[in-house]
């Protein structure tokens, strides 16, 4: 029964009772009734909880703190709130939950720690709030709409590759004049003997005031002194290609390898491209080659949101890859024949690196048809036997564990 319901029976026991104490009991509980509700609407109305963070991110198998900000704008304190969020599934320290008592014009930090014990993208949210007013006759609850997004990327690796041949990795600044990019220009200067015609900017040395053909006034291009060679890493998710014992602990290093080579190209302010391809891929599982520090944050994002199990394909791994079909040859993975498909579109001496299982002897064979395109190509491989690969061979045998990738 609702305390205001009892409100009409003390109104009548205060108006058509003569006994005064039983009019004061009764107009004080009334006095109380009607104080403590306006009290609790008056809390309802000022309080409110907001996020720090509305996007989180951290590696797996590290901690990260969320924080919510609880705020009593109205002059009344409040007592024993009790403060609850939503993990969303994450792992947590400690329960989630607090009680705290704020002051009129104050507010409060309530932070609980989660725990990226697996990679994904978690929705953490909404929370929730609950209290009453002093003497706990109407309680209350504030559901807050807002929801934050956590991304565990995977667990960072160490990965140091060296270049095949001596060739850079991405864009390497350099000071010789020679190694200039002409697809990049710089600026314009004026012409100086011995710079040589194909250099001249004729419509700019055209706009130039007093031009008179003599050689005086003309202008040359300035290009960026910089070397490009875009690295790609190809990712092979695909979870027929893989043996189903470990299936899902390669997979996952398998992410954690593309993480680390993602990484290691931010590192050196390098061109980044990433293909990803697994039994159900898609136009959008690309993301477009740019500077990796510009596409780094999200490369990682979509490893995180990776889910190759998710629509796994009902074949078998000997039958994903044994019916085979186009111009690339029959019996070739669909792994090879995209990669294949992929290559042919990279730009001139691009350093192509394939994550994933082993391949067969076959498909090795049909790859190497892109070298003709003057592509750079490496093997980064998970298998469960050691292979005893060398780096004169371009490929590297991932470990299954560890901070080392290689």
């Amino acid at each position: 029964m609702s305390f205001l319901a009892a409100v009409p029976v003390l109104l009548l026991f205060y108006v058509f009772t003569p006994q005064r104490p039983i009019q004061f009991i009764s107009l004080f509980l009334i006095i109380l009734i009607l104080g403590s509700r306006a009290y609790s609407e008056y809390l309802l109305r000022h309080l409110r909880f907001v996020r720090g963070d509305r996007e989180l991110r951290t590696f797996r198998y590290e901690w990260i703190d969320v924080e919510l900000w609880v705020e009593n704008t109205g002059r009344l304190p409040a007592f024993l709130l009790a403060l609850a969020d939503s993990s969303g599934g994450i792992a947590v320290f400690r329960d989630i939950k607090c009680l705290c008592t704020l002051g009129g014009k104050s507010r409060r930090l309530f932070r609980w720690e989660a725990y990226g014990s697996d990679r994904g993208v978690f929705v953490l949210g909404p929370a929730e709030l609950r209290g009453a007013d002093p003497l706990g006759l109407f309680p209350f609850r504030i559901a807050g709409d807002e929801t934050a997004r956590l991304f565990v990327y995977p667990a960072p690796a160490y990965a140091a590759i060296k270049s095949p041949g001596g060739i850079p990795l991405g864009n390497l600044l350099t000071s010789d004049p020679f190694n200039e990019d002409l697809t990049r220009p710089r600026s314009l200067r004026e012409y100086s003997p011995g710079d040589e015609s194909k250099r001249i900017n004729w419509k700019a040395s055209a706009k130039n005031s007093g031009f008179n053909g003599t050689g005086q006034n003309l202008l040359v291009n300035e290009y960026e002194l910089s070397l490009s060679y875009p690295l790609v890493l190809f990712l092979n998710v695909d979870t027929g290609e893989y043996v189903i014992k470990n299936r899902e602990m390669y997979i996952e290093r398998i992410i954690e390898a593309g993480a680390a080579i993602c990484l290691m190209a931010a590192r050196d302010r390098q061109v980044l491209g990433l293909i990803i391809h697994s039994a159900n891929h898609s136009s959008a599982e690309e993301s477009l080659i740019s500077p990796a520090a510009f596409t780094l944050i999200p490369v990682l994002e979509r490893l995180a949101a990776l889910e190759p199990f998710k629509k796994e394909n009902s074949d078998s791994p000997d039958q994903r890859y044994a019916q085979g079909d186009g111009d690339e040859g029959p019996g070739l993975r669909s792994s090879t024949r995209r990669l294949l498909e992929k290559g042919k579109t990279l730009s001139f001496g691009t350093r192509l690196i394939y994550a994933g299982p082993a391949l067969p002897d076959e498909d090795y064979n049909a790859l190497e048809s892109l070298k003709r395109r003057r592509l750079s190509l490496e093997y980064l491989i998970i298998n469960e036997k050691n292979l005893n690969l060398t780096r004169s061979t371009g490929k590297y045998q991932i470990k299954p564990r560890g901070y080392g990738l290689l």
